[in-house]
């Protein structure tokens, strides 16, 4: 219905409102003209007023006074709506409006610059409500309190702002606005940071208004004029986060590879060890065999012997080749982890190549003792082998003379 009350003004020829904001005609109608009369005529007062509509003698004469503010209204340009329209603060725009000097009304298909700064500015305020630690919905705005955390030796902030709207959001251009929508749409609830997000725009949006004069007339206006500057240290902010979160990631990533393989091969040693112990009991048969007599006892010990070698030697060797696969396993994680190492704060390229010595003289140790381990699994078998050489030494001389010297 609204746009029936603009053609009304447009066919007689915009004429000026008069000091009571009405406007008139008195001339011969065209049918259009008539037809338009009568809608706007039969239209409900929210609409506007007609004052007085006469027809004498072919000529028809009428005053419509249109709505000044609110809904429906027509003002003389954009300054005006925003001055005359408060709901503005709350994010509220106008639906249906029409501009005298633009000749613009809001049902045109034609984008105007100026009306979209208003509702790039509602927009914003809406979004702003979500962000903000707290709302407090007024007559013609909010509050909003914004707190930035304690941290670095600073104590915590708290800011309040209020969103008045004045007519200079339509001297400059608010930009970059999507990543307030993006942070406050309830779509974007479970993505990862939203919330550490929020609130690094929220110490940004503090800071920014803590360092405002304090005799600042409008403080939500000088919050927008330096809209680019809050966005810039936004991102500087988030950037530092994502990075002390990366390098926090790395560094636990770290010492979860050295503590599992420090976990699973002390497993793999508690396990030689208790092996290992049959060792001292092999040791303690070669008394045994020292002291056998006859043909038998000597057999039966010296090959128990030499089994208790070539067991304790194959469990040595099976370890070993788990501890080579812990190796691989560790030098794949920690190739994964270096490849960006410098780009790593130094305190954590420090931390990452502690771990690497420490892990590395780990394996120089491991090396070392499984070595001892299979010198010391041999002593068994070695043992029984001497006793046999000293035991039977003259008679093997003999058969070797026998056998060999006579032919």
């Amino acid at each position: 219905m609204f746009n029936h009350i603009v053609e009304l003004y447009r066919i007689i020829g915009r004429p000026a409102l008069s000091q009571a904001g009405s406007f008139g005609y008195s001339g011969t109608p065209s049918t259009q003209l008539q037809i338009l009369i009568k809608l706007v005529e039969d239209m409900p007062s929210h609409y506007g007023e007609m004052m007085y509509h006469r027809v004498k003698s072919g000529v028809t004469s009428f005053e419509f006074t249109p709505v000044s503010s609110g809904e429906n209204s027509f003002f003389n340009d954009f300054a005006t709506l925003i001055q005359k329209t408060p709901s503005l603060g709350c994010g509220k725009p106008l639906t249906n409006f029409y501009i005298i000097t633009e000749d613009w009304s809001s049902n045109e298909s034609v984008i105007n610059a100026q009306n979209e700064k208003i509702l790039k500015t509602c927009k914003l305020i809406k979004d702003l409500t979500k962000i903000a630690v707290s709302e407090h919905l007024q007559t013609s705005s909010y509050n909003l309190v914004f707190s930035t955390p304690n941290g670095n030796n600073k104590p915590p902030k708290t800011m309040v702002l209020q969103t008045k709207i004045s007519p200079k959001i339509l001297d400059f251009d608010i930009k970059k606005t999507s990543l307030i929508g993006s942070l406050a749409s309830e779509e974007n609830k479970g993505r990862i940071h939203l919330e550490e997000r929020r609130a690094i725009l929220n110490g940004a949006i503090c800071e920014a208004l803590d360092a405002l004069p304090e005799d600042i007339p409008n403080r939500f206006i000088a919050l927008l004029e330096q809209w680019d500057l809050i966005l810039d240290s936004y991102w500087q902010n988030f950037q530092i986060y994502i990075h002390s979160f990366s390098f926090e990631k790395v560094r636990k990533e770290f010492a979860q590879a050295e503590l599992d393989y420090g976990t699973k091969l002390s497993s793999a040693f508690s396990d030689i060890a208790g092996k290992m112990l049959a060792l001292p009991i092999s040791l303690i048969a070669l008394i045994t065999l020292h002291k056998a007599t006859s043909g038998v006892e000597i057999f039966v010990t010296s090959l128990g012997l030499m089994m208790a070698t070539i067991i304790l030697v194959g469990i040595l060797l099976n370890q070993l080749l788990n501890i080579q696969r812990l190796n691989s396993s560790l030098s794949i994680s920690f190739e994964n982890l270096t490849k960006s190492i410098k780009t790593y704060p130094k305190n954590l390229q420090k931390l990452i190549n502690n771990a690497k010595q420490s892990i590395d003289s780990q394996k120089l140790v491991v090396h070392c003792t499984i070595i001892v381990f299979t010198l010391l699994s041999l002593v068994p078998f070695s043992g029984a082998l001497i006793f046999l050489m000293e035991r039977y030494a003259q008679s093997w001389h003999e058969w070797l003379l026998i056998n060999f010297h006579a032919s």
